[in-house]
């Protein structure tokens, strides 16, 4: 059999963060539209990290895919990639493998489009101030996917060391044009932030809730597993929450599981999905009253969408024969 090979490289001159937070909203339409076929993915997990299984089929693309994804934050002190992964493609009409495509470059890609869609959807029209938390591989494509949907003239960026957040400001200079990026800040400019991303491995709050603005939007996707929450319970129960996937969020989000788990969430606990905001037309607010909380896990929808456009506007970096 012939099978296509897409690196991260052709990913990168493929699809521009741009063209990816379009391809999100197709993606979260058609997730709450039901027409995609998108099973809870599969975890393995030992000491050193966590493999994820990622299955989605689309009629309408007439293909399926599966990406198979691992996180092992050791991997950084080796010089290897914390976030490695491959998506296999398979034709609809013969089931044949027809492309692997690299994931590790189109996953942080997909991942911070996604923010860029809720950032859209939720956020004050008129921000202009955010902050971001991590300077890992996930955190310039939070930033850019930020910074193409809202005009913002200030970043801050917050992390656990504050030579990591020097080192990201200076290295994404390019990305930002006349914003300005702020490394390492007192933590008291929190309480200005109309956007707030989190993008980290903590595996607890990374801010109070008594820091942070009664009606910014927050975007909560870097953790990972049930038992791990990036933010406090006081912040979430003050918060209207929005997720990809309501199945998923419910069965798979720390942030959500943890404050069940705690007995803080009604039985009958619902949260509306982004492609149900777009799917009602909803517009983004000109200025916000309320706090609102984009959650996320992924989704291989959000995988599958890309992978069609590339098969439609790339070519492959390698073909083999097996």
């Amino acid at each position: 059999m012939k099978i296509d090979v897409i690196s991260a490289e052709t990913v990168q001159n493929s699809i521009s963060m741009t063209r990816a937070i379009e391809l999100m909203r197709d993606a979260y339409l058609a997730l709450t539209r039901k027409e995609v076929d998108v099973p809870l993915r599969t975890t393995l997990v030992n000491e050193n990290g966590t493999v994820l299984y990622k299955p989605a089929y689309s009629d309408s693309e007439k293909i399926f895919c599966a990406k198979i994804v691992s996180v092992f934050p050791g991997n950084a002190s080796q010089g290897l990639a914390v976030c490695p992964g491959v998506i296999i493609v398979n034709s609809a009409e013969t089931g044949m493998p027809v492309a692997m495509v690299e994931a590790g470059y189109l996953t942080a890609l997909r991942t911070g489009a996604g923010t860029g869609v809720a950032t859209d959807l939720l956020s004050a029209r008129d921000a202009k101030i955010a902050a971001l938390f991590g300077t890992g591989g996930q955190a310039r494509h939070q930033l850019e996917a930020m910074l193409a949907v809202r005009d913002l003239e200030t970043v801050f960026v917050f992390s656990k060391k504050s030579e990591n957040a020097r080192r990201f400001c200076e290295e994404n200079r390019d990305l930002v044009g006349n914003c300005q990026l702020v490394a390492d800040p007192d933590r008291a400019e929190l309480k200005r932030c109309e956007v707030i991303t989190t993008a980290t491995t903590s595996p607890t709050a990374v801010f109070s809730d008594e820091e942070i603005s009664a009606n910014c939007h927050i975007n909560a996707i870097g953790a990972l597993g049930k038992d791990r929450t990036e933010l406090s319970h006081q912040t979430l129960l003050g918060s209207r929450i929005f997720v990809d996937e309501r199945k998923a969020c419910l069965a798979e989000a720390g942030e959500i599981c943890l404050m069940r788990k705690a007995g803080l969430l009604p039985e009958d606990f619902r949260v509306k999905e982004i492609g149900e905001l777009l799917a009602s037309g909803h517009t983004p607010p000109v200025s916000k009253t309320e706090r609102t909380i984009f959650i996320s896990v992924g989704n291989a929808i959000q995988d599958l969408v890309c992978v069609a456009e590339l098969l439609r506007t790339s070519k492959p970096t390698q073909t083999f024969q097996i």
